[in-house]
């Protein structure tokens, strides 16, 4: 069961451009290490005008989500560079508006912002605001097509 009441969502428009990313992260702390655990269980592609999430398997002939699933755990790994604690990070939840609103990198820091609130992380407004303006050029230049290294912050072709 999904508890919705952890869904974070990230939306603007910048330069005439849609940026939306809904996740749902269940994270405690863990004892030993950073472990992440992904649960989806989205419906995949709907079709044009619904959101689309990630599901719980990838079903033949339809999409896969790859580049989703790698973006949120770039996201992850980011996140979990920022705080000495170590965390358990279970996915429930990635979701968008395929080739309109939401790419990979949108995920992936959607996925920051998601668990920095609820891991009571404050990020340095420069760096935030570094991340933030790469991810506004995910459209730009094909990046959408790429995955995120936010740590670099630059766009690796996806594998």
């Amino acid at each position: 069961m999904i508890d919705e009441t952890l869904d974070y969502q990230w939306r603007k428009i910048k330069n005439g451009k849609p940026f939306l990313g809904v996740v749902n992260l269940e994270i405690s702390p863990n004892d030993n290490q950073n472990e992440i655990i992904e649960e989806y269980n989205g419906d995949g592609w709907i079709g044009m005008g619904y959101l689309a999430s990630i599901p719980a398997e990838t079903e033949p002939g339809k999409a896969g989500f790859t580049d989703w699933k790698k973006a949120v755990q770039k996201g992850l790994e980011f996140a979990f560079s920022k705080t000495e604690a170590k965390w358990t990070v279970k996915i429930k939840k990635a979701a968008g508006l395929i080739a309109t609103d939401t790419n990979p990198t949108i995920l992936g820091y959607t996925v920051i912002l998601a668990f920095c609130k609820q891991a009571n992380i404050e990020l340095d407004v420069a760096l935030l605001q570094k991340i933030e303006d790469f991810t506004f050029k995910s459209w730009e230049a094909k990046n959408y097509e790429k995955i995120p290294n936010f740590i670099d912050l630059k766009y690796e072709d996806c594998l």
